[in-house]
């Protein structure tokens, strides 16, 4: 209270009253007064005094401030730097900002206003620094610091003040505490009455001894009385069950309960009740007790119950269980740290409301979540029991202990028990499943055993560390190790057994892969197929397991691999031997090819050198054998390999003659072969057969031919294919092959060479179906046929026919006449791609008797013309493929006849048939007077009109009087012409040129 007065006072924020007051009171003792006329003449008079002389007392000088001060100098600079900034930071931003105008001027002005208004707050400031007198703004700023710092410390005094006073709230005393209380504080002791007796402690001297000022017979005597009446009281009680043992001396009653307390009672009126003397904890003398709060809530207890008795054992009993609790935890936390089970093997948590300690041992085993035991207060008996939580304990009739008492003084040994018991039921467990065997020189060790060649075993000893619950092995290799940390990581025995099986599988790899390596196969660890190459469904259920090894030799084909399966289970093991292609695709190894029809199935004990070697000589054939089936399949081409089993159906001019050098043969379907095209079935036969012959680095195709067709008779280039016998029906074809990996290559080079046999026999069969008497092949190569059709033809060749083909079929036919050739006018529309070949040929075929007889016509009239001038020329004039003009022209008359001829389908007999339609042009009027009406008239007199009274008969017309002969059988009359087939065109022309050829007169 001085204190925070002082405060006020030396910050003059006192009154000035008060301050006078104090000033005069310190020249006066304690309980004197001042009268209130004596202070206000004082007063009077000092102040007088101070007016007369003049002297006045200073304030003290204020602390000058220096610290956060700037020139102003300095602020001008930085706030027009600053303004700088700003403005050419907003330049470059608006510049390559896509906003609006609007925007950009928006931006700018609230940039301008804001630099406006700090250059104002400046200038204010600066014009309320020169309104001060002589400049002392400094003076107003260190004024400031210190009302600051004088109202802090104000504040500061209020609540200090304010606290004590909330600290004195309940501070009440009766007087005759508060009496005692000053006694204590100024003698030392209480002054109470003595009674006549001296205080305990003093004693007097009589006769040379030293004496109690109490007599003992006193003493004796209200000892007894007090055993009476607490006998007597003791009688009268409810007394609890556990309280029965009690005995009663020296004025106390002794209550002892074994194993947990022993509490002494005394009284001093029967009236009374009792109360608290001493209590001793019979489980640990030593612990120290807080006897002070016992002896307050037990004497509350004994007062307050109407079965005080019952109360008390019961506020005792719980306490030292919760004593015992305690303790219980602070042994458990001494054994986490300090003992065998330190580092985490043993872990409790300590629940002080529930009073229950959840226990976890083994937490760095594989059974950390199963490992649990819990100490509490049993309800049925109320005494600290070990209940252990074990699956398998409580699902079964064992004799093995799950509840333990006398926790307290034997909780280590306990423990020791519970984890050992444990151990023996893993044991006893893992044993019962038949993988693992009882080792009979180490009781506490299991045997497992693991390969270590083909033909033998050897064990490996299992332990179980009883403290942490890990299993271990002495003496481990890189595998071992590994497997078992895969262990410690199980939960249940199933996957135990399944990791020791997985082990067992991994060292039969490591056999064979070993074993492999030695004589020269390549074993491929990088090959992760998504699915196992052999499984069966009810593996899972038998716990078998299976891995694939993958190995090779050096000189196979690509991506082809021996897949060896190891089918392992707890009995025995499998290995299954398969031909397979594996190939990467999108970030992953797939099977592309996998040969399930020729599985070898071997056990593990067969597996030996002589085999692995063995299998070296032998697999190559097979490998090619099986890469060739895939490309086939690849191909979609039907296939199957001609085992030795088959090749008594293979005909004998396939099998090789010297049956010392290994070949493989194979046959195909020809239609998947080719592709599909199901006209070759007429042309060859439907199976062909593939031979390669490793010796001779050659692969042959061999096939055979329906029938001896025309083509067949003609020769084939030799590097097409070669015949077998005379009647040439059967051939082949050859390749050599320098690698295997391009043996597949072949396949496209034979497909090409068999399109273009079966492409030219297809073709020349088409073409043998025009005229026998005049067609002819007089040139045939792979890519060409060259051949006649014409009627009296001279040259080497009518047409020539050029094939053109991909890898997979023909791509296109290209025909080309001859330039002697009468059709060779077509070549362009020919050339045009837009007629099909098959239309080109019958196209030829129906107008080459026309183009025959005209081509001697045109030859005919071309000599008489050299020979003799005036005769009439002819001339052929083609309009398109359906039209043609025959002109002919006198140049001596001037006259010209158009003879059109046409080429039209109609229906006769209900089918649709080709026909040539012969007129005259209709754009062409010729009069009566015309030299040229004579020949027409006679032509549509006599060729034109079909009937049975004009009927010319004779090869040759002299003049216009012409003899009879009889009529074709295709001839049709029409109103303005005439009607035929491609058989009497040529009769029809040449009656129509005997006449008009004439010179008209």
């Amino acid at each position: 209270m001085t204190t925070a007065v002082g405060m006020l006072q030396n910050n003059g924020l006192s009154s000035p009253q008060r301050q006078v007051t104090a000033d005069v009171s310190n020249g006066l003792k304690a309980g004197e007064k001042i009268s209130g006329a004596g202070y206000s003449k004082d007063v009077k008079k000092r102040s007088e005094d101070r007016v007369h002389t003049g002297k006045v007392t200073n304030a003290p000088e204020l602390p000058h401030v220096e610290v956060n001060q700037q020139p102003l100098t300095l602020l001008i600079r930085n706030l027009t730097v600053f303004s700088i900034k700003e403005l050419i930071q907003l330049l470059k931003i608006s510049v390559h900002a896509n906003q609006d105008p609007s925007a950009k001027k928006t931006a700018f002005l609230q940039l301008v206003v804001y630099l406006r208004n700090q250059f104002l707050k400046l200038y204010v400031l600066v014009k309320w620094c020169r309104t001060l007198r002589n400049n002392n703004f400094n003076t107003m700023i260190d004024l400031l610091n210190w009302f600051r710092g004088s109202n802090m410390a104000v504040n500061n005094c209020i609540w200090a003040l304010k606290a004590s006073l909330a600290g004195m709230t309940n501070a009440k005393l009766p007087n005759p505490d508060l009496i005692t209380a000053l006694e204590v504080l100024s003698l030392g002791r209480p002054n109470l009455q003595t009674h006549n007796f001296t205080l305990s402690g003093e004693e007097r001297a009589e006769n040379g001894q030293k004496t109690s000022a109490v007599p003992s017979k006193l003493i004796l005597k209200t000892l007894r009385d007090m055993n009476i009446i607490l006998s007597v009281k003791i009688s009268l009680m409810e007394i609890p069950d556990q309280f029965k043992q009690y005995s009663v001396c020296d004025g106390r009653l002794y209550i002892s309960v074994e194993n947990e307390f022993e509490v002494q009672l005394s009284t001093t009126h029967q009236r009374m009740p009792l109360f608290f003397v001493d209590l001793k904890l019979l489980f640990n003398e030593l612990l120290p007790l807080n006897k002070y709060k016992l002896e307050k809530v037990i004497n509350e207890v004994l007062y307050k119950s109407p079965r005080p008795l019952f109360a008390l054992y019961k506020i005792l009993h719980n306490y030292v269980l919760s004593v015992q609790m305690y303790m219980i935890h602070a042994e458990l936390l001494d054994l986490e740290s300090n003992s065998k089970y330190a580092g985490g093997n043993l872990v409790h948590h300590y629940d002080s409301r529930k009073t229950t300690i959840n226990l976890k041992y083994w937490s760095n085993s594989r059974l950390k979540g199963k490992c649990n035991a819990t100490i509490g207060i049993e309800e049925q008996t109320g005494c600290i029991v070990l209940r252990w939580y074990i699956e398998e304990v409580a699902g079964s009739q064992s004799e093995i202990p799950v509840r333990y008492t006398n926790v307290l003084s034997n909780l280590g040994n306990i423990l020791d028990e519970i984890m050992f018991n444990h151990s023996q039921m893993i044991k006893a467990e893992l044993l019962s499943t038949g993988v693992l065997q009882e080792d009979d020189e180490i009781s506490d060790a299991l045997l497992f055993n693991v390969p270590s060649t083909p033909a033998s075993v050897i064990p490996i000893q299992i332990k179980i560390n009883v403290i942490s619950g890990v299993f271990y092995v002495r003496n481990p290799s890189g595998l071992l190790t590994f497997y078992i940390n895969q262990i410690n990581k199980t939960s249940t025995t199933d996957d135990f057994i399944k990791v020791l099986n997985r082990l067992k599988l991994d060292k039969i790899i490591s056999i064979l892969r070993n074993m492999f390596e030695k004589v020269g196969w390549a074993c491929n660890n990088v090959v992760k197929l998504n699915a196992p190459v052999s499984k069966d469904p009810s593996w899972a259920q038998k716990k078998i397991l299976f891995r694939d090894l993958f190995v090779r030799l050096e000189n196979w084909p690509a991506n082809w691999y021996l897949i060896f399966s190891v089918i392992s289970s707890n009995a025995t093991c499998i290995i299954e031997k398969r031909i397979g292609k594996i190939a990467a695709a999108k970030g992953s190894w797939e099977l592309k090819y996998l040969d399930n029809e020729n599985v070898l199935t071997l056990k593990l004990e067969s597996m030996t050198y002589q085999k692995i070697l063995h299998l070296k000589k032998t697999s190559l054939h097979k490998i090619v054998d099986h890469m060739i089936i895939d490309s086939l399949n690849g191909l979609r081409m039907r296939n199957r390999i001609c085992s030795s089993k088959q090749l008594g159906a293979v005909p004998e001019y396939i099998v090789p003659g010297d049956q010392t050098h290994h070949s493989s043969i194979l046959s195909i379907e020809l239609e998947s072969f080719i592709g599909g095209s199901s006209a070759l079935k007429y042309i060859l036969e439907e199976t062909m057969f593939l031979r390669i012959d490793y010796h001779d680095s050659k692969i042959k195709l061999f096939g055979k031919f329906r029938k001896n067709c025309k083509a067949i008779g003609k020769q084939y280039n030799e590097t097409l294919m070669h015949f077998i016998d005379e009647d040439a029906l059967s051939f082949y074809m050859s390749e050599s092959f320098t690698d295997l990996n391009n043996i597949v290559q072949h396949f496209n080079t034979f497909k090409q060479k068999l399109m273009q046999i079966v492409t030219l026999t297809d073709v020349i069969e088409k073409l043998h179906d025009f005229y026998s008497e005049n067609f002819s092949i007089v040139a045939l190569k792979p890519n060409e046929i060259s051949f006649k059709y014409l009627k009296n033809s001279k040259d080497d060749y009518d047409c020539r026919i050029l094939i053109q083909t991909n890898d997979d079929s023909v791509k296109k036919l290209e025909i080309k006449l001859s330039p002697r050739n009468p059709q060779h006018i077509f070549q362009p529309f020919i050339d045009s791609n837009r007629l099909d070949y098959h239309f080109v040929f019958n196209y030829l075929q129906f107008t080459s008797g026309f183009f025959g007889v005209l081509e001697s016509i045109l030859t005919t009239s071309e000599s008489q013309v050299k020979s003799t001038n005036g005769y009439t020329t002819v001339s052929l004039q083609l309009h398109n493929l359906s039209v043609y003009g025959l002109i002919y022209y006198n140049p001596e008359t001037s006259t010209k006849i158009t003879l059109m001829i046409e080429l039209r389908n109609v229906f006769l007999n209900g089918s649709k048939k080709l026909r040539y339609f012969v007129h005259f042009a209709d754009d062409e009027h010729i009069s009566t007077k015309s030299p040229a009406y004579p020949l027409v008239h006679k032509v549509r007199n006599t060729v034109f009109m079909v009937d049975s009274t004009s009927l010319i008969t004779g090869d040759t017309i002299s003049g216009l009087a012409s003899p009879k002969r009889a009529k074709a059988a295709s001839l049709i009359r029409l109103a303005d012409g005439i009607c035929c087939d491609a058989a009497d065109i040529e009769l029809v022309i040449r009656e129509v040129n005997d006449i008009l050829k004439i010179d008209c007169v």
